[in-house]
C-alpha cells in the first residue's frame, strides 16, 4: 500500500511523508469528509424579552455568527516495519502537539486553524498480508476556535 502524496497538509507537510493518511472504518465510509465539511453550529442571537409585549425582540439586522467546535478526523499510518511505523507515529505525534496546526485538504479546496485536544481511540497494529507492510490508525479530535466557513 502506498499512501498518495498532496491530500492532506498539516502546517504545509504533506502527511504521506510519514505514511500517514485519513482512513475510514468502513470501506466507501465518509466520516472524515462529513466532520470536514459539516458547518459549524450557529451562535443564538441576543433577544430581549419584555413583559409587556409578545414575543421576545432581535436586532433589525441579524449577522450570522458561528461557534467553536471540535473536529474529529481518523487517521492511519502505514510503514514498511514495526521500528519505521514508531518513528513515522512519534513524528506524527510531535507535528500534532506542537500548537497551532493549519489542515488543509486540497480535495476540498478548504483550510482548518485547529489545536489538538485529545486522541479518543487508536486501532491496534495490524499487519497487511498482501504486502507485509504495518498500519495502526488512530482518532484525533482537534479544536477550531474560530470556524471559517
Amino acid at each position: 500500500m502506498e499512501v498518495e502524496s498532496g491530500l492532506l497538509f498539516i502546517n504545509d507537510t504533506d502527511m504521506a511523508t510519514y505514511g500517514c493518511f485519513l482512513w475510514e472504518d468502513n470501506q466507501g465510509g465518509h466520516a472524515n469528509y462529513d466532520a470536514l465539511m459539516a458547518p459549524p453550529e450557529m451562535k443564538e442571537y441576543t433577544t430581549v424579552e419584555f413583559r409587556e409585549m409578545d414575543g421576545e425582540e432581535l436586532p433589525a439586522e441579524l449577522i450570522p455568527k458561528y461557534k467553536a467546535r471540535d473536529i474529529i478526523l481518523k487517521l492511519a499510518i502505514v510503514a514498511e516495519t514495526k521500528a519505521q511505523w514508531f518513528e513515522y507515529y512519534n513524528s506524527v505525534l510531535a507535528l500534532l502537539r506542537s500548537g497551532w496546526l493549519e489542515i488543509r485538504v486540497p480535495e476540498i479546496g478548504k483550510a482548518y486553524k485547529v489545536y489538538l485536544k485529545k486522541f479518543p481511540k487508536y486501532s491496534q497494529f495490524t499487519l497487511l498480508r498482501d504486502t507485509g507492510q504495518q498500519v495502526a490508525g488512530f482518532s484525533v479530535t482537534f479544536r477550531e476556535p474560530k470556524p471559517v466557513f
